[in-house]
């Protein structure tokens, strides 16, 4: 906002300042926050654009100075209150307030991104960006937007009571101008608007989002939540489909994390401090919020009125002669442009701290498969991450430039004079984001192959992947483990020879998968002639890594086996038994967790742990065990178990990644019983 003189505008005395009756749902209010004009919006008491001189002016007959406002009410931070005092009572025993009129507004809905958040809380989308932030009413920022942007469902819900405002009449007020002022800098001295008075009463804003494990039961909870957070036209009255959902409660919020971000002006204490809050604490709120404003309000907006409102200020434009008058820049064709910006400014801080991400945790990404549409995917190398991050710090810089040059020079946002719009000063960052890596575990592998979840180009699975599982990943019964390791080599000799396997390639009827009755794990061992055929020492770096599975089914007992007692390998088997786990008989143990143990972007596993239902290990390997090596520093620990818990399911394979050493990625494979 451009801060005015503090003797813009003055109080004409001559009569007591009325406070306006509060306005009609019906009639156009003459009155509202600040637009959005490029510069800001819902300006606090203390940004004024014009000071009301009151030194003359006469007491209005309500006792209520249009220049004073009752002591501000405590504000609510997020999901905290710092109000003190007694607790407040339930709504049916809420003491009424000094019986008079209000305007209320309720709004509960669901929301598709962050712009529709700022939209709806009528927040400048030119201070997001000069901030990098969401700051409205000149409060910090109270919504997590990592949290909006990574959730499956959104929601706000708003309650905005107007009790009255303390407006000046126009007629009462006249313009003072400053001697010897410059026309053209008329808006940097008063501002485009100045403030008329105060609306008091109160906000509430509630911001909910909702993140969903499996994105099967989005729909779900997406239909749960809108129940939920449905407010009754009276306070105390049921939502009909709310009611029909609480016997399904308690299935449908599992798995799922929910993030509550609450503001609220006015109303006080609105809830006991020993409350937590959730979905039904919002609700609750937002329906008794009116009876608490009613006796504790405070100033919400300021009345905003355009100088030209004022008769005395065209009398003084006309003394300055033509050609000479005031010019006040017009911010309202900013506010479509700024929108734009903004949106541009929220994709390239995505795609920044997506690029951050990855590289912190490379082996969470693959690259993108080069196309006619995609001829220049960014590689997973610190180079190119590097040159793509510096790419979205340009946008982000350019954006911010472009919103203050609208300030001063508000007709960009305008038609220019061949008759074409203005283009976004930085390039679109949807040309970026189509570049990026792709994380891999972001669904369950069911889900990446879901073309309705995912398009063609956006599954974290390769091509390679879909095709080497394609034919079980539709069976209802299975369930494949998301990958688990670092990428596979990126030296020359060895990437060519990356293979991906599937266990559930050796079942002789894809229709009948049998259940392992054996399994024996390998290391890998260096020989010294290993290094001219495997460049760059991987061989002598990976000794001791996991490099191949053994495994038997029960109808390979009429079979002879290999010398390690089992009927079938994936990877590269070691002849030599010291670099053989035990053999574990999977027809007596039951295996119901497995674990993996890997240093990050080593493209090696180092451990690999199968427990049975005792937490006692059925059979692993371990290249700091059985190897005698020594422990790689930084191991990273992840696990994978039945998707249906314990008994349900039982390991029946692996699939993954191998090179010509050692096996470079692995998941579990679990089948129902």
């Amino acid at each position: 906002m451009l801060l005015p003189r503090d003797d813009a505008v003055l109080i004409d005395s001559a009569q007591p300042a009325q406070p306006a009756p509060p306005p009609s749902p019906t009639t156009p209010k003459t009155t509202s926050k600040l637009k959005d004009h490029g510069i800001q919006k819902g300006p606090s008491a203390t940004s004024l654009v014009a000071l009301l001189d009151t030194t003359k002016a006469a007491e209005p007959s309500n006792g209520i100075n249009p220049t004073e406002s009752p002591a501000p009410a405590p504000e609510g931070p997020i999901a905290s209150n710092t109000a003190t005092g007694s607790s407040i009572p339930a709504p049916e025993e809420t003491p009424p307030g000094r019986n008079q009129n209000q305007i209320v507004t309720y709004s509960s809905r669901m929301v598709d991104n962050i712009t529709d958040i700022v939209d709806a809380l009528n927040i400048s989308t030119s201070n997001c960006i000069k901030y990098g932030t969401i700051k409205g009413s000149g409060s910090a920022s109270f919504i997590n937007e990592n949290k909006v942007n990574q959730s499956d469902i959104n929601c706000i819900i708003t309650v905005k009571v107007t009790n009255h405002d303390t407006s000046v009449a126009q007629e009462r007020m006249r313009f003072n101008p400053m001697a010897n002022l410059d026309p053209a800098k008329f808006t940097d001295v008063y501002g485009d608007c100045f403030i008329s008075g105060f609306v008091e009463g109160g906000e509430f804003t509630a911001v909910v989002s909702i993140k969903v494990g499996s994105k099967s039961k989005v729909a779900a909870v997406k239909a749960a939540a809108e129940a939920e957070i449905a407010i009754a036209a009276v306070p105390g009255l049921s939502i009909g489909t709310k009611n029909n959902l609480d016997k399904h409660k308690s299935s449908v919020w599992d798995d799922t994390e929910t993030t509550i971000s609450v503001n609220w002006s006015g109303g006080g204490e609105v809830k006991p401090q020993n409350q937590k809050w959730d979905l039904a604490t919002v609700v609750d709120v937002a329906n008794r919020f009116p009876s608490l404003v009613e006796y504790c309000a405070e100033r919400t907006n300021a009345i905003l009125t355009n100088y030209t409102c004022l008769r005395n200020f065209h009398e003084e434009n006309a003394k300055l002669g033509p050609g000479k008058e005031f010019v006040i820049k017009k911010y309202e064709l900013c506010s479509l442009y700024t929108q734009d910006l903004y949106n541009s400014y929220m994709a390239y801080k995505e795609a920044w701290i997506q690029i951050s991400d990855t590289i912190k945790y490379p082996d969470k990404y693959r690259e993108r498969e080069k196309s006619d549409k995609i001829p220049f995917p960014i590689e997973l190398t610190p180079k190119s991450l590097n040159e793509a991050r510096l790419l979205a710090r340009k946008g982000l810089v350019q954006i911010t430039d472009e919103s203050s040059r609208l300030v001063t020079n508000p007709e960009l946002a305008d038609v220019q004079a061949n008759g074409e719009l203005r283009p976004l000063p930085a390039a679109h960052p949807g040309e970026l984001m189509e570049r990026l890596p792709i994380r891999l575990s972001f669904h369950s592998v069911r889900e990446q192959l879901n073309p309705k979840i995912n398009g063609p180009s956006e599954t974290p699975l390769s091509a390679e992947e879909v095709a080497a599982i394609d034919q079980w990943a539709g069976d209802d019964s299975l369930s494949f483990g998301p990958l688990i390791g670092g990428p596979q080599s990126s030296c020359w000799v060895n990437k060519h020879k990356n293979r991906i396997f599937c266990t559930l390639d050796h079942c002789l009827d894809p229709c009948n998968i049998e259940d392992l009755s054996g399994m024996r794990l390998h290391g890998h061992e260096h020989h010294r002639m290993d290094f001219l055929a495997n460049a760059g020492n991987r061989s002598r770096i990976s000794e001791g890594c996991l490099s191949a599975i053994g495994f038997s089914v029960r109808s390979d007992a009429k079979t002879r086996s290999a010398a390690d007692r089992t009927h079938n390998h994936v990877g590269c088997p070691n002849d030599n038994s010291l670099f053989w786990s035990s053999h574990a008989d999977l027809g007596i143990s039951k295996v119901v967790k497995v674990i993996f143990e890997y240093e990050r972007g080593s493209g090696r596993i180092a451990a690999l742990i199968l427990l049975d239902e005792d937490n006692n290990e059925v059979t692993s390997w371990k290249q700091y065990g059985q190897a005698k090596s020594e422990k790689p520093s930084g191991l990273t620990i992840e696990e994978q178990y039945p998707p249906g818990g314990r008994g349900s399911y039982a390991l029946c394979g692996f699939w993954g990644h191998s090179d010509a050493i050692a096996i470079t990625r692995l998941g579990a494979i679990w089948k129902k019983v």
